[in-house]
């Protein structure tokens, strides 16, 4: 049997890719869907629970007013006593707000994603390295030195090397930058 050509092994590997791919978004839509349906009910019932606190604090804040009013209305007229006692209450609620303003601009304290960042950079690093290591070996093989034999002379009699041929090998090249052609290493 021929070996099959390398574009259609390519081409195999992507068309299963590309369903596997489809097959997971399609099964994340069934399970998602449902979630997502219930969430915004539930999310639709928190915003109409907050109109109506809202609207409960509003009567709150109007009583307190009245309240103020009542203790006002023995030292002045009913007019200035409804002013002085919304008046009071708007104050307070003005300190109160200015009081939580500042303590939240305290708590507020922003730091850069140092370990994304990292772990970013490794990854770069390490995608760098692997087409490093894939260019080292391509030059080698076409300058005819294959590193996989090298790899197998440099690791002694006996040894078999990786080369993604499902072989059983035991040693597998290793590309550092900087270094030249691929270094051989033992597992």
């Amino acid at each position: 049997m021929a070996e099959p050509e390398i574009g259609d092994v390519i081409a195999d590997i992507t068309s299963d890719v590309q369903t596997i791919v489809k097959g997971e978004i399609e099964l994340a839509k069934a399970e998602l869907i449902p979630q997502a349906k219930s969430l915004g009910i539930g999310a639709g019932l928190f915003g109409a629970a907050g109109y109506f606190a809202l609207q409960a604090v509003t009567l709150l804040f109007i009583c307190g007013g009245l309240a103020f009013t009542a203790l006002y209305t023995g030292l002045v007229s009913i007019v200035w006593a409804f002013t002085l006692g919304f008046l009071t209450m708007a104050v307070i609620l003005l300190v109160i707000a200015g009081i939580l303003a500042l303590i939240g601009k305290s708590k507020i304290k922003f730091e850069g994603a140092e370990k994304t960042v990292a772990e970013a950079e490794k990854s770069v690093d390490a995608v760098t390295t692997a087409i490093n290591r894939g260019q080292a070996n391509v030059r080698a093989i076409v300058a005819g030195h294959d590193p996989l034999r090298a790899a197998n002379r440099t690791t002694g009699a006996g040894a078999t090397v990786v080369d993604g041929s499902g072989s059983g090998a035991t040693a597998a090249s290793v590309y550092t930058p900087g270094e030249g052609p691929a270094q051989p290493r033992t597992k």
